[in-house]
Protein backbone atom coordinates (compact mmCIF):
# COMPACT_ATOMS: atom_id res chain seq x y z
CA UNK A 1 0.00 0.00 0.00
CA UNK A 2 1.38 3.44 -0.64
CA UNK A 3 1.29 6.46 1.51
CA UNK A 4 0.98 9.63 0.05
CA UNK A 5 0.81 13.22 0.97
CA UNK A 6 -0.95 15.44 -0.56
CA UNK A 7 0.14 19.52 0.21
CA UNK A 8 -1.60 22.48 -1.83
CA UNK A 9 -4.53 25.14 -1.38
CA UNK A 10 -7.10 23.08 -0.08
CA UNK A 11 -9.58 23.55 2.83
CA UNK A 12 -10.76 27.39 2.03
CA UNK A 13 -13.78 26.88 -0.03
CA UNK A 14 -12.28 27.71 -2.97
CA UNK A 15 -14.46 25.43 -5.92
CA UNK A 16 -11.11 25.13 -8.20
CA UNK A 17 -8.84 24.35 -5.53
CA UNK A 18 -11.05 21.37 -4.18
CA UNK A 19 -12.22 20.16 -7.13
CA UNK A 20 -7.89 19.77 -7.89
CA UNK A 21 -7.97 17.93 -5.01
CA UNK A 22 -11.20 15.57 -5.78
CA UNK A 23 -9.65 14.82 -9.35
CA UNK A 24 -6.52 14.10 -7.63
CA UNK A 25 -7.53 12.03 -5.16
CA UNK A 26 -9.96 10.15 -8.00
CA UNK A 27 -7.38 9.70 -10.31
CA UNK A 28 -4.91 8.15 -7.52
CA UNK A 29 -7.47 5.58 -6.28
CA UNK A 30 -8.54 4.74 -9.63
CA UNK A 31 -5.25 3.77 -10.12
CA UNK A 32 -4.43 2.05 -6.71
CA UNK A 33 -7.59 1.33 -4.90
CA UNK A 34 -5.60 0.73 -1.02
CA UNK A 35 -3.20 3.68 -1.05
CA UNK A 36 -3.03 6.43 1.78
CA UNK A 37 -3.75 9.39 1.23
CA UNK A 38 -3.33 12.31 4.08
CA UNK A 39 -4.18 15.77 2.82
CA UNK A 40 -2.30 19.35 3.96
CA UNK A 41 -5.46 21.55 4.66
CA UNK A 42 -6.33 24.99 6.04
CA UNK A 43 -9.80 22.65 7.42
CA UNK A 44 -8.51 19.22 8.27
CA UNK A 45 -12.41 18.07 9.67
CA UNK A 46 -14.11 18.97 6.57
CA UNK A 47 -11.52 18.08 4.10
CA UNK A 48 -11.35 14.85 5.79
CA UNK A 49 -14.89 14.26 5.76
CA UNK A 50 -15.51 14.99 2.33
CA UNK A 51 -12.78 13.12 0.27
CA UNK A 52 -12.12 10.04 2.90
CA UNK A 53 -8.89 10.96 3.63
CA UNK A 54 -6.05 11.85 6.94
CA UNK A 55 -6.26 15.62 6.83
CA UNK A 56 -3.38 17.65 8.59
CA UNK A 57 -3.84 21.34 9.81
CA UNK A 58 -1.34 23.22 6.95
CA UNK A 59 0.37 24.94 10.24
CA UNK A 60 0.83 21.62 12.62
CA UNK A 61 4.03 21.45 11.48
CA UNK A 62 5.46 18.69 13.80
CA UNK A 63 2.24 16.78 12.34
CA UNK A 64 3.33 17.09 8.76
CA UNK A 65 7.26 15.55 9.53
CA UNK A 66 5.53 12.98 11.11
CA UNK A 67 3.47 12.55 8.07
CA UNK A 68 5.85 12.93 5.51
CA UNK A 69 8.54 10.72 7.29
CA UNK A 70 6.37 7.72 6.93
CA UNK A 71 5.05 8.59 3.06
CA UNK A 72 6.55 7.15 0.05
CA UNK A 73 5.69 10.68 -2.39
CA UNK A 74 4.79 14.13 -1.46
CA UNK A 75 2.77 15.80 -3.71
CA UNK A 76 2.48 19.14 -4.52
CA UNK A 77 -1.14 19.00 -6.35
CA UNK A 78 -2.75 21.83 -8.35
CA UNK A 79 -3.34 25.56 -8.65
CA UNK A 80 -0.98 27.93 -8.68
CA UNK A 81 0.96 27.15 -5.95
CA UNK A 82 4.24 29.23 -7.18
CA UNK A 83 3.69 32.43 -7.39
CA UNK A 84 4.68 35.53 -5.41
CA UNK A 85 1.54 37.49 -7.21
CA UNK A 86 -0.79 36.65 -3.73
CA UNK A 87 2.15 36.94 -1.34
CA UNK A 88 5.70 36.04 -0.77
CA UNK A 89 4.56 34.00 2.30
CA UNK A 90 2.57 31.78 0.43
CA UNK A 91 5.22 30.80 -2.13
CA UNK A 92 7.58 30.96 0.60
CA UNK A 93 5.15 28.05 2.88
CA UNK A 94 4.76 26.07 -0.26
CA UNK A 95 8.10 25.74 -0.89
CA UNK A 96 9.33 24.85 2.52
CA UNK A 97 6.71 21.74 2.29
CA UNK A 98 8.83 20.85 -0.72
CA UNK A 99 12.31 21.20 0.96
CA UNK A 100 10.92 19.43 3.95
CA UNK A 101 9.98 16.39 2.11
CA UNK A 102 13.43 16.56 -0.18
CA UNK A 103 15.00 16.82 3.19
CA UNK A 104 13.41 13.34 4.18
CA UNK A 105 14.47 12.41 1.07
CA UNK A 106 11.04 11.32 -0.05
CA UNK A 107 9.87 10.92 -3.89
CA UNK A 108 8.41 14.70 -4.58
CA UNK A 109 6.10 15.25 -7.41
CA UNK A 110 4.62 18.54 -8.41
CA UNK A 111 1.34 17.30 -9.91
CA UNK A 112 -0.56 19.76 -12.65
CA UNK A 113 1.35 22.68 -11.35
CA UNK A 114 0.23 26.45 -12.84
CA UNK A 115 3.85 28.14 -12.40
CA UNK A 116 4.47 31.78 -11.89
CA UNK A 117 4.00 34.48 -12.30
CA UNK A 118 6.98 34.78 -9.94
CA UNK A 119 8.75 38.37 -10.03
CA UNK A 120 11.15 38.82 -7.29
CA UNK A 121 15.04 37.58 -7.65
CA UNK A 122 15.17 36.24 -4.65
CA UNK A 123 11.88 34.09 -4.67
CA UNK A 124 13.06 33.24 -8.19
CA UNK A 125 16.82 31.79 -7.27
CA UNK A 126 14.84 29.79 -4.28
CA UNK A 127 11.95 28.20 -6.67
CA UNK A 128 14.88 27.62 -9.10
CA UNK A 129 17.40 25.92 -6.42
CA UNK A 130 14.30 23.48 -4.85
CA UNK A 131 12.32 22.77 -8.06
CA UNK A 132 15.61 21.66 -9.67
CA UNK A 133 15.88 18.86 -6.68
CA UNK A 134 12.36 17.46 -7.33
CA UNK A 135 11.90 13.89 -8.70
CA UNK A 136 9.54 15.38 -11.58
CA UNK A 137 6.76 18.12 -12.38
CA UNK A 138 4.26 18.24 -14.29
CA UNK A 139 2.54 21.70 -15.19
CA UNK A 140 -0.90 22.70 -16.82
CA UNK A 141 0.20 24.71 -19.52
CA UNK A 142 2.39 26.33 -22.01
CA UNK A 143 3.36 29.36 -19.77
CA UNK A 144 3.84 27.12 -16.52
CA UNK A 145 7.07 25.12 -18.68
CA UNK A 146 8.30 28.49 -19.96
CA UNK A 147 7.96 30.09 -16.18
CA UNK A 148 10.21 27.29 -15.06
CA UNK A 149 12.91 27.26 -17.97
CA UNK A 150 12.70 31.25 -17.32
CA UNK A 151 13.66 30.46 -14.03
CA UNK A 152 16.35 27.64 -14.59
CA UNK A 153 14.53 24.02 -13.89
CA UNK A 154 15.81 21.60 -15.95
CA UNK A 155 14.22 21.05 -19.10
CA UNK A 156 14.03 16.90 -18.03
CA UNK A 157 12.33 17.70 -14.89
CA UNK A 158 9.32 19.35 -16.37
CA UNK A 159 6.59 17.74 -18.40
CA UNK A 160 3.39 19.31 -19.87
CA UNK A 161 0.39 17.73 -19.01
CA UNK A 162 -2.77 19.82 -18.18
CA UNK A 163 -5.32 20.55 -15.18
CA UNK A 164 -6.25 17.37 -13.53
CA UNK A 165 -9.87 18.57 -12.69
CA UNK A 166 -10.44 17.86 -16.59
CA UNK A 167 -10.02 14.00 -15.39
CA UNK A 168 -13.71 14.56 -13.81
CA UNK A 169 -16.54 13.08 -15.52
CA UNK A 170 -19.46 14.61 -16.54
CA UNK A 171 -22.68 14.96 -14.07
CA UNK A 172 -26.23 14.61 -14.47
CA UNK A 173 -28.41 18.27 -14.24
CA UNK A 174 -30.93 17.05 -11.49
CA UNK A 175 -28.53 18.38 -8.77
CA UNK A 176 -28.22 21.41 -10.38
CA UNK A 177 -31.38 21.70 -10.70
CA UNK A 178 -32.82 21.27 -7.88
CA UNK A 179 -30.20 24.35 -6.36
CA UNK A 180 -31.54 26.61 -9.50
CA UNK A 181 -35.40 25.48 -8.10
CA UNK A 182 -34.69 26.57 -4.44
CA UNK A 183 -33.40 30.03 -5.55
CA UNK A 184 -36.57 30.41 -7.97
CA UNK A 185 -34.62 30.53 -11.07
CA UNK A 186 -37.09 30.24 -14.14
CA UNK A 187 -36.78 26.54 -16.03
CA UNK A 188 -38.44 28.15 -19.10
CA UNK A 189 -35.84 30.76 -20.51
CA UNK A 190 -32.09 30.43 -21.43
CA UNK A 191 -29.89 30.71 -18.32
CA UNK A 192 -26.45 32.43 -18.42
CA UNK A 193 -24.12 31.95 -15.60
CA UNK A 194 -21.63 34.99 -14.80
CA UNK A 195 -18.69 34.44 -12.32
CA UNK A 196 -16.79 37.00 -11.13
CA UNK A 197 -14.50 37.50 -8.62
CA UNK A 198 -13.31 41.13 -6.69
CA UNK A 199 -10.16 42.49 -9.15
CA UNK A 200 -8.48 45.18 -7.07
CA UNK A 201 -10.65 48.16 -6.12
CA UNK A 202 -12.04 49.32 -9.64
CA UNK A 203 -15.90 48.82 -10.35
CA UNK A 204 -15.73 49.31 -14.16
CA UNK A 205 -15.33 45.92 -15.17
CA UNK A 206 -18.34 44.88 -13.06
CA UNK A 207 -19.99 48.13 -14.73
CA UNK A 208 -19.22 46.60 -18.21
CA UNK A 209 -20.54 43.35 -17.30
CA UNK A 210 -23.89 44.51 -15.76
CA UNK A 211 -23.87 46.30 -19.19
CA UNK A 212 -23.19 43.25 -21.71
CA UNK A 213 -26.13 41.11 -18.98
CA UNK A 214 -28.52 43.31 -19.52
CA UNK A 215 -28.16 43.35 -23.78
CA UNK A 216 -28.07 39.41 -23.37
CA UNK A 217 -31.06 39.21 -21.13
CA UNK A 218 -33.26 41.21 -23.76
CA UNK A 219 -31.52 39.91 -26.48
CA UNK A 220 -32.09 35.95 -25.70
CA UNK A 221 -35.26 36.51 -23.28
CA UNK A 222 -32.45 35.00 -20.76
CA UNK A 223 -32.27 34.80 -16.91
CA UNK A 224 -28.78 35.71 -15.70
CA UNK A 225 -27.78 33.26 -12.53
CA UNK A 226 -24.40 34.96 -10.85
CA UNK A 227 -22.13 32.15 -9.71
CA UNK A 228 -20.11 32.64 -7.20
CA UNK A 229 -17.20 30.00 -7.93
CA UNK A 230 -15.54 30.72 -3.82
CA UNK A 231 -18.23 31.18 -1.19
CA UNK A 232 -18.98 33.27 0.06
CA UNK A 233 -15.44 35.27 -0.83
CA UNK A 234 -17.12 36.00 -4.31
CA UNK A 235 -20.42 36.67 -2.92
CA UNK A 236 -20.13 40.55 -2.92
CA UNK A 237 -18.80 40.90 -6.49
CA UNK A 238 -21.68 39.05 -7.98
CA UNK A 239 -24.13 41.08 -5.64
CA UNK A 240 -22.48 44.40 -7.01
CA UNK A 241 -22.59 42.94 -10.21
CA UNK A 242 -26.26 42.51 -10.22
CA UNK A 243 -26.98 45.86 -8.30
CA UNK A 244 -25.22 47.51 -11.38
CA UNK A 245 -27.60 45.77 -13.81
CA UNK A 246 -31.01 47.76 -15.19
CA UNK A 247 -32.98 44.28 -15.52
CA UNK A 248 -32.44 42.81 -11.88
CA UNK A 249 -35.42 40.89 -12.31
CA UNK A 250 -33.71 39.10 -14.60
CA UNK A 251 -31.26 38.11 -12.62
CA UNK A 252 -30.59 35.62 -9.49
CA UNK A 253 -27.24 35.14 -6.99
CA UNK A 254 -27.44 31.72 -5.99
CA UNK A 255 -25.63 32.45 -3.08
CA UNK A 256 -24.36 29.61 -1.68
CA UNK A 257 -21.58 27.05 -1.53
CA UNK A 258 -21.25 24.23 -3.41
CA UNK A 259 -18.88 21.09 -4.15
CA UNK A 260 -17.68 20.02 -7.35
CA UNK A 261 -20.43 17.38 -8.07
CA UNK A 262 -22.90 20.32 -7.95
CA UNK A 263 -20.66 22.69 -9.96
CA UNK A 264 -20.32 20.52 -12.65
CA UNK A 265 -24.34 19.56 -12.53
CA UNK A 266 -25.21 23.17 -12.48
CA UNK A 267 -22.93 23.92 -15.17
CA UNK A 268 -25.21 21.36 -17.60
CA UNK A 269 -28.40 23.40 -16.78
CA UNK A 270 -27.06 26.72 -18.19
CA UNK A 271 -26.68 27.60 -21.99
CA UNK A 272 -23.90 30.10 -21.58
CA UNK A 273 -20.86 30.59 -18.83
CA UNK A 274 -19.23 33.81 -18.46
CA UNK A 275 -16.57 33.57 -16.31
CA UNK A 276 -13.43 34.94 -14.34
CA UNK A 277 -11.88 32.25 -12.52
CA UNK A 278 -10.23 29.00 -14.05
CA UNK A 279 -12.10 26.60 -12.52
CA UNK A 280 -15.27 28.01 -13.98
CA UNK A 281 -14.33 27.41 -17.17
CA UNK A 282 -12.95 24.07 -17.04
CA UNK A 283 -16.10 23.16 -14.94
CA UNK A 284 -18.25 24.24 -18.37
CA UNK A 285 -15.31 22.30 -20.58
CA UNK A 286 -15.78 19.45 -18.49
CA UNK A 287 -19.72 19.52 -19.34
CA UNK A 288 -18.93 20.86 -22.85
CA UNK A 289 -21.06 24.27 -21.98
CA UNK A 290 -20.19 26.96 -24.16
CA UNK A 291 -18.15 29.72 -22.23
CA UNK A 292 -16.47 33.39 -23.06
CA UNK A 293 -13.15 33.94 -20.50
CA UNK A 294 -12.60 37.20 -18.99
CA UNK A 295 -8.99 37.36 -18.16
CA UNK A 296 -6.93 38.66 -14.96
CA UNK A 297 -4.24 36.19 -15.31
CA UNK A 298 -2.09 34.44 -17.99
CA UNK A 299 -3.76 31.03 -16.28
CA UNK A 300 -7.14 31.80 -18.26
CA UNK A 301 -5.51 32.77 -21.26
CA UNK A 302 -3.45 29.71 -21.42
CA UNK A 303 -6.37 27.86 -20.74
CA UNK A 304 -8.52 29.97 -23.40
CA UNK A 305 -5.42 28.99 -26.00
CA UNK A 306 -5.10 25.43 -25.22
CA UNK A 307 -8.43 24.51 -26.23
CA UNK A 308 -9.33 26.97 -28.68
CA UNK A 309 -11.65 29.00 -26.61
CA UNK A 310 -13.47 32.13 -26.73
CA UNK A 311 -12.22 35.77 -24.42
CA UNK A 312 -13.96 38.51 -23.92
CA UNK A 313 -10.26 40.02 -22.97
CA UNK A 314 -8.40 41.24 -20.17
CA UNK A 315 -10.31 43.03 -16.85
CA UNK A 316 -8.95 45.92 -16.97
CA UNK A 317 -9.78 47.26 -20.59
CA UNK A 318 -13.46 44.87 -20.65
CA UNK A 319 -16.10 46.27 -22.75
CA UNK A 320 -19.84 45.59 -22.84
CA UNK A 321 -19.80 45.29 -26.59
CA UNK A 322 -17.22 42.25 -26.63
CA UNK A 323 -18.56 40.26 -24.04
CA UNK A 324 -21.60 40.33 -25.53
CA UNK A 325 -19.99 40.03 -29.21
CA UNK A 326 -18.06 36.88 -27.70
CA UNK A 327 -20.93 35.81 -26.27
CA UNK A 328 -22.82 35.60 -29.34
CA UNK A 329 -19.91 33.44 -30.89
CA UNK A 330 -19.94 31.18 -27.91
CA UNK A 331 -23.11 30.30 -28.98
CA UNK A 332 -23.09 29.92 -32.25
CA UNK A 333 -20.29 27.47 -31.77
CA UNK A 334 -20.86 25.61 -28.99
CA UNK A 335 -19.05 22.16 -29.04
CA UNK A 336 -16.59 23.61 -31.41
CA UNK A 337 -13.58 22.64 -29.28
CA UNK A 338 -14.88 18.68 -28.60
CA UNK A 339 -11.47 17.32 -29.78
CA UNK A 340 -9.33 19.68 -28.13
CA UNK A 341 -10.87 18.75 -24.62
CA UNK A 342 -10.36 14.97 -25.29
CA UNK A 343 -6.64 15.97 -25.73
CA UNK A 344 -6.50 17.67 -23.41
CA UNK A 345 -8.24 15.02 -20.94
CA UNK A 346 -5.57 12.46 -21.91
CA UNK A 347 -2.90 14.69 -21.10
CA UNK A 348 -4.60 15.43 -17.31
CA UNK A 349 -4.82 11.25 -16.99
CA UNK A 350 -0.88 11.80 -17.51
CA UNK A 351 -0.31 13.36 -14.16
CA UNK A 352 -1.74 10.21 -11.27
CA UNK A 353 0.30 7.61 -14.11
CA UNK A 354 3.53 9.58 -13.24
CA UNK A 355 3.08 9.84 -9.98
CA UNK A 356 2.42 5.77 -9.26
CA UNK A 357 6.04 5.39 -11.86
CA UNK A 358 7.88 7.59 -9.77
CA UNK A 359 7.01 4.84 -7.03
CA UNK A 360 7.50 1.85 -9.03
Amino acid sequence: MSKIVISGYYGFANAGDEAMLTAIIKALRSTEKTVELTVISGNPPATAARHKVNSLHRFSFCKIFAALMDCDLLLSGGGSLLQDITSKRSLLYYLFILALGLLLKKKVMLFGQGIGPIHNRLMRRLTKFICSRVDLITVRDQDSLYELRRIGVPAEKVQLTADSVLTLPQESKEKGLELLQQFGVPQDKMLIAISVRKWQEDDKYLLELAKAADILAKEYKAHIVLLPLQYPVDVAACNRLQHFMRRKADSTVLETGCDTEQFLSLMGNFNLLIGMRLHALIFAAVMELPFVAVSYDPKIDGFVKDINGISAGAVETLQAAQVVSSARKALASANAAHGLLDTLRAKAFLNAKEAFDLLN
